[in-house]
């Protein structure tokens, strides 16, 4: 064999254990990713299904009065406050009412807009698509916490040192590792010659797999074809996901607002503060949305008696005169006292729900007084950079495109659950007894200068995931290479 091709055969050996070192973290995320996504993409569906006496009425001729609505919630739950309300999806949907139970997430009440009759209630964030939720984004475990420099110290005024949730660290390391699993894939599979250069390697021609054929290679082209298929699809998936990381996502949101700051409102700021403060009972704030300020409002009454809020009714007919997208919510004012001890008085929130494209993204903040616009906002302000990112996360929502991003999104979760059951297939048809399957170990494992060049960018645009492969690269220099036994195992003999 020609010295060119003997190296080559080395590296591309050598990028075949990388592939499938990142294997391990990646297909594990890759499957509960793809499982929980597909509930995701179909939860309401789902709750209409699992929980109809709650969230689907029979549709009648008018809507009774909202004020009459919450009304009835306060009566059957005196206890609790009603902190916000999201109108009805469509003329089969029932109201629903967000209340301050005196837990983290809070309790969403369903009334019959028609009759006004309490229909019942649940947790915030419970049954199975809560479930998904929870795993797709922390491993159903936001209780352990971690403390970590940040890269985000650098273009912001916050602490060098923050807290962050472990399982979200751990979705986040597992996530990286699954763009270097199809970038090393795609390498692995991209057509050479082989060696007498007379022809390309059998069964590498692009989009030509040995279908006719039985065993290992019909495995590794089904294999191959898929992540081909899914390449594009999941680095932007992926990209997108890591917006709603707590390491990755700051970071990420810093250097954006660096580049192309967001604009809010200029109005002045309620004690309540940002938009972030909403993050509680059931309201969605979105990735990059936490510093909108919430606007005061203006007490209009004399002598010193401050004017009764507005009626829930009267808000609903400003979210219709607004434009406001059927299903949005509505988050009541907090009022507070300032300093000096007077009152200062926040504002009705209007906000377009999930499911929503980008550019439907929308709030408008309403004095509670007079229902004056106080403020408000289209994409929440978005600079450039925040609005390419917001749109790449909604496709990954299934939502930009509409019916046609949720048909893809579908595809791309099906074709990921498929990858990987092929590679554990063509792992155990390869694998020698007593051994992990990996390639052999080539003598000389260094790698050409542009891999190590990715990985060197990819460790400092993602730290987390650097540290993970610094230790991977420790444990197969220094341990797996010094312990005859785990040199068999690993395929290093």
């Amino acid at each position: 064999m020609s010295e060119a091709f003997e190296s080559g055969s080395s590296r591309w050996r050598s990028v075949w254990r990388i592939h499938f070192y990142s294997g391990l973290f990646a297909m594990p995320f890759i499957l509960l990713m793809a499982l929980t996504g597909l509930v995701i993409l179909y939860s309401q569906p789902l709750q209409d299904a699992t929980t109809s006496n709650l969230r689907t009425v029979n549709a009648g001729a008018k809507w009774v009065s909202f004020d009459h609505q919450e009304q009835e919630v306060e009566k059957a739950y005196p206890k609790f406050p009603v902190t916000g309300m999201t109108m009805p999806k469509d003329r089969t949907h029932s109201t629903q009412f967000n209340l301050d139970d005196g837990s983290k997430k809070g309790l969403t009440v369903f009334v019959n807009p028609y009759s006004s009759a309490v229909l019942g209630a649940e947790g915030n964030g419970s049954g199975v698509v809560g479930l998904a939720n929870r795993l797709h984004g922390f491993l159903n475990n936001d209780q352990i916490h971690l403390s970590l420099p940040t890269v985000s110290a650098l273009l912001d005024d916050g602490a060098v040192m923050r807290p962050y949730v472990v399982g979200d660290l751990m979705l986040e390391i597992m996530g990286v590792w699954t763009l270097v699993l199809v970038l090393s894939g795609l390498f692995i599979w991209w057509p050479r010659r082989s060696s007498d250069k007379s022809k390309e390697r059998a069964g590498q021609k692009i989009f030509r797999g040995r279908i006719a054929k039985s065993g290992r290679a019909r495995w590794r082209d089904l294999h191959g074809m898929s992540g081909v298929m899914l390449f594009s699809a999941i680095l932007v998936t992926v990209f997108s996901g890591l917006a709603w990381s707590t390491y990755w996502g700051p970071n990420f949101t810093a250097a954006a607002n660096k580049i192309s700051p967001n604009v809010w409102t200029d109005t002045p700021p309620s004690v309540l503060g940002t938009r972030g403060e909403l993050d509680r009972l059931g309201n969605q704030i979105h990735w990059n949305t936490a510093d909108i300020p919430i606007p005061a409002s203006y007490s209009t009454g004399t002598d010193g008696a401050s004017a009764s809020p507005m009626s829930l009714d009267s808000v609903v007919k400003i979210g219709d005169a607004e434009r406001m997208k059927p299903g949005y919510s509505i988050a009541f004012p907090t009022n507070t006292k300032d300093d000096a001890g007077a009152t200062v008085y926040g504002s009705f929130t209007l906000s377009n729900s999930w499911p929503r494209k980008t550019y439907e993204a929308r709030d408008v903040f309403l004095d509670q007084f007079s229902g004056k616009t106080l403020a408000q906002q289209s994409a929440y302000g978005y600079g450039s950079v925040s609005y390419a990112m917001d749109t790449l996360v909604s496709v990954h929502m299934g939502t930009q495109l509409g019916i046609a991003t949720r048909i893809f999104m579908t595809l791309l979760c099906v074709l990921a659950i498929w990858s990987i059951i092929s590679a554990c297939v063509m792992f155990w048809k390869r694998r020698r007894p007593g051994t992990m399957g990996l390639p052999r170990r080539p003598v000389d494992v260094s790698l050409a200068k542009r891999i190590g060049l990715i990985a060197g960018v990819m460790a400092i645009a993602f730290p987390v995931w650097g540290v993970t492969a610094i230790a991977i690269l420790t444990l197969d220099r220094f341990v797996i290479r010094r312990q005859r036994k785990l040199q068999y195992v690993f395929g290093q003999r």
